[in-house]
């Protein structure tokens, strides 16, 4: 197991599965809108393809929105969001905000605030599963915390 802690299934973080179905499912639906506002506009576009294209990119994009995850791996972590996947060096990580943003600095470039949908619940939740993105927000502050001594010290020691 390089690269992970000792106990693989709790080294990734997860929104809560409803929340993570409801935006699923939603992004077909929204796909849909889309080509149809598309075709009103345009109508010069071919309606079959213009469905096609937008319901493809709505399952994907849905896909991606069900699996968003952190993975905590020994040396980094990669936040999966709906659309991007951004690995973040520990060594960079300055803190976890309360707001659900992995606060870090990419090596000698300014700071950065990287969103973490696993980390903050979205405004359509109504707060609902509050205690579980406060869970997945500690248990990412403390994998923070317990950072080997070998990867805490700069390369030169």
């Amino acid at each position: 197991m390089a690269g992970r802690h000792e106990g693989g299934a709790d080294d990734t973080l997860r929104a809560p599965a409803v929340h993570r179905a409801i935006a699923g499912a939603a992004n077909p639906v929204i796909a849909y809108l889309v080509a149809r506002l598309l075709l009103r506009l345009v109508p010069a576009l071919p309606t079959l393809p213009t469905y096609a294209v937008c319901l493809l990119l709505g399952v994907v994009v849905g896909w991606r929105a069900w699996t968003a995850r952190i993975d905590l791996g020994t040396r980094s972590m990669l936040v999966h969001n709906t659309l991007a996947t951004t690995r973040v060096e520990r060594r960079g990580v300055k803190r976890i905000a309360e707001s659900g943003r992995v606060e870090w600095r990419p090596g000698t470039e300014r700071a950065m605030r990287l969103p973490a949908e696993a980390l903050h619940g979205p405004w359509w939740t109504l707060g609902t599963g509050r205690t579980a993105y406060a869970l997945n927000r500690e248990q990412a502050r403390s994998w923070l915390r317990t950072m080997p001594h070998d990867i805490a010290q700069g390369e030169g020691d």
